[in-house]
């Protein structure tokens, strides 16, 4: 074989390495093109809504209680066919006046007030860190055989320290565990264990004067964590979220460490992020976010990485009983995943009607594109 022939054959082989090589990169680009185009498809929408409020301000048992302004922020879980929610109702100036109510629903729509579980105490002041209660979690202590309830508790700012005095403060975490054993004592009452978390030597610098606030706990494996929310008033900034994590429900509690605090779900705002293990193995979480008459999700394989938010609307045109506004849509409540797959969302949203401001509760349900 002359000299000529073997460049000739080496040219060849040369070609065909070169023919596969961007073929092989072609096809690897256009699978992971595809498999990026099929994710971007997994999207939840609205294919449910009831058109008007399920609690509004002519309730029965909004206008027996005495609850002038409406509701906020809270969780509800499902048990045996019925809902349970647990809820802060304003009862006086909203944000401000507030105590922690259970109530029960058999379908979600037609809610029945039950108790009063924890009382704020009255004088909003820097000295009172118990002026402003505010539900967050509900979650069955397997250890205790008995429900967990976690509130936050801030004081007021304090003027001759140069803060803002209609701002909150130094939120504090409070555990308060169900009197009756067992998971029929949902109702309560409930007795204070302690503060779970709070500011110390630990904090982290995004956490900010409010935090800690917002708590919300769930279990990944025989571990539990939890997301909860700082915010820095001078000057001021964003809402981010962290995580903490404790081998047990009652703590200790510990944060995870900067790096992964504070999580990217969001660039500016979210708040009381509630979390659902869905029955393919992933993990899903709502919370609090801009956006007319919208809520933000977040989806995780492993419910301790998040990918960052998307925003659905919980009401349409035909149905719009909720104020515009980013911070007129309020929270989330639950995303609780019904036997068909689809998912019931209940939340309080402000409504303004004869010059009257609530925050009613609404509900919506959600399913995958």
């Amino acid at each position: 074989m002359n000299k000529n022939t073997l460049l000739l054959i080496r040219h060849l082989i040369l070609l065909t390495i070169l023919v596969f090589s961007s073929t092989d990169i072609a096809l690897s680009q256009t699978v992971k093109a595809t498999r990026k185009d099929e994710l971007s498809k997994i999207r939840l929408k609205r294919i449910g809504e009831f058109e008007q409020p399920v609690i509004g301000p002519n309730h029965p048992d909004v206008l027996s209680s005495k609850n002038r302004a409406g509701f906020e922020t809270g969780q509800v879980v499902k048990i045996d066919g019925t809902y349970h929610m647990f809820i802060n109702e304003m009862f006086e100036r909203p944000h401000r006046d507030m105590r922690i109510a259970y109530w029960t629903s058999g379908d979600a729509i037609h809610w029945k007030r039950q108790s009063t579980l924890v009382e704020s105490i009255p004088g909003r002041s820097p000295s009172n860190p118990r002026s402003e209660v505010w539900v967050t979690a509900v979650e069955f202590n397997e250890d205790e055989n008995a429900w967990n309830i976690f509130y936050v508790a801030y004081r007021a700012g304090d003027k001759t320290k140069d803060e803002i005095e209609g701002n909150d403060y130094a939120g504090r975490i409070w555990r308060a565990k169900s009197v009756i054993p067992g998971r029929k004592g949902i109702a309560g009452p409930y007795a204070d264990m302690g503060i779970v978390l709070q500011p110390d030597e630990n904090s982290q610098p995004w956490e900010g004067q409010q935090a800690v606030a917002t708590f919300n706990p769930y279990k990944v494996g025989d571990r539990w964590y939890a997301f909860y929310d700082g915010h820095n008033h001078v000057p001021q900034g964003p809402w981010p979220t962290g995580m903490a994590t404790a081998t047990k429900l009652s703590g200790p509690w510990t944060r995870m460490p900067e790096g992964h605090n504070p999580i990217p779900l969001t660039e500016i705002f979210n708040e009381n992020a509630q979390v659902t293990e869905l029955k393919d193995g992933r993990y899903l979480t709502v919370f609090d976010s801009f956006g007319d008459q919208e809520i933000g999700y977040s989806l995780s394989k492993d419910g301790i990485h998040w990918n960052h938010e998307t925003r659905i609307k919980v009401q349409s045109q035909k149905n719009l009983w909720g104020d515009p506004g980013d911070h007129a849509m309020r929270t989330p409540l639950c995303a609780i995943e019904e036997e068909d797959g689809t998912f019931t969302v209940i939340y309080t949203a402000l409504t303004s009607k004869n010059g009257k401001k609530f925050y009613a509760v609404g509900k919506c349900t959600l399913g995958w594109e």
